[in-house]
């Protein structure tokens, strides 16, 4: 009996494609193209977003140092400014490591940018505050001499207790991080400040410190 030949499961004259052709590279080469056209400007901008909470976590740890430093001493730092922020260091509040010296400043500013840290070991920054300022910081500390806080910890979430110092420039791109007495961190929006008027249609920097167009901010001393 003759057996009949299996047929191949392929119809006659069906040819299996390898890769792609000319036309479907084509295609996915234009859609690349067109998300990065979508995508890319939007990469400054995540990078700034993530900086924002990176800061704002940075600044409810050293509310949580302001906590501690109430429970020891009764009362907050003496001294406005960068001391302001120094002190939780140099009065033992904190242990005097590299990671809790930087955690005193931004962390979307450089620390190459902060000519008072030049050449000096982390643990130098902050463990006296004779000759502590601005230049030390990207925060602005509260200016506790003109402006005493009457409550603290439970205070009424209206005063600011640091935040960036944007000085010459923004630390970020468009929005300005405040610590406020009740551990809460605010947000300062250009462009919603531009839309009520608080600055001009052409201003790129939200000034902290006594020339600030914002009350709260104007507690704040860049020194």
């Amino acid at each position: 009996m003759r057996t009949q030949a299996r047929r191949s499961p392929l119809r006659a004259g069906s040819i299996l494609r390898a890769g792609f052709t000319l036309i479907e590279l084509l295609a996915v080469i234009l859609i690349i193209s067109i998300l990065m056209v979508f995508l890319l400007p939007k990469i400054p901008e995540a990078i700034d977003q993530a900086r924002v909470t990176a800061c704002k976590k940075n600044l409810q740890e050293i509310y949580g140092g302001f906590v501690m430093y109430e429970t020891k001493h009764k009362d907050l730092p003496k001294e406005g400014g960068a001391k302001f922020l120094g002190a939780l260091i140099s009065s033992g509040v904190w242990n005097n490591t590299k990671d809790r010296a930087e955690s005193l400043s931004c962390p979307a500013i450089k620390k190459s940018a902060l000519t008072g840290l030049s050449a000096e070991d982390p643990t130098d920054w902050f463990k006296h505050l004779d000759g502590v300022d601005g230049t030390y910081t990207a925060y602005a500390g509260r200016d506790v001499k003109r402006y005493p806080l009457r409550r603290f910890p439970d205070g009424s979430g209206k005063e600011v207790l640091v935040a960036d110092d944007n000085d010459p420039e923004m630390n970020h791109r468009t929005t300005t991080c405040a610590l406020l007495d009740s551990a809460v961190v605010s947000t300062y929006e250009l462009g919603e400040l531009r839309e009520k008027g608080i600055i001009g249609p052409d201003d790129e920097h939200l000034v902290v410190g006594p020339d600030s167009p914002i009350e709260e901010l104007r507690k704040l001393s860049l020194d």
